[in-house]
């Protein structure tokens, strides 16, 4: 498997929690906590490994540096609607309105990566070169 195929593999599960969020409703509690928990750990462990050693490859001395800044960016911005969530009651109207916001800049995020960054990023890590990192 090389990077590629790691990192959309990690956007459609990220996608699958996503999805199953979006359809829990306030009363379903336990299931939010759970589906949350398990929500920002593996899209926290995702952006640091994605950051190390995908977009540092990147960002020093190629023509991708500003498209690698940019997804930084969108990484601390998702993270800081991460840390807002946790300050709401999963159960609380604004946390389903903060995790819809959440939501749809994750997922144009993750759709600029495979549509946008990925063919581009390809051309300077080719992938029998990918499948080493």
């Amino acid at each position: 498997m090389d990077i590629y195929e790691r990192i959309k593999e990690d956007h459609d599960e990220a996608r699958e929690v996503m999805n199953k969020l979006k359809e829990t409703t306030a009363r379903a509690e336990k299931t939010r906590l759970d589906l949350f928990s398990k929500f920002k750990l593996d899209l926290w462990a995702h952006h640091k490994i994605e950051e190390a050693v995908f977009y540092a490859y990147l960002r020093e001395g190629t023509e991708m540096h500003e498209d690698s800044y940019e997804a930084l960016n969108e990484h601390h911005v998702a993270n800081g609607l991460l840390e807002e969530l946790d300050t709401f009651p999963v159960t609380s109207d604004e946390w389903g309105v903060k995790f819809k916001a959440l939501s749809e800049m994750v997922e144009h995020h993750l759709g600029e990566e495979e549509e946008d960054f990925f063919p581009k990023a390809k051309k300077l890590i080719p992938t029998p070169v990918a499948e080493l990192m």
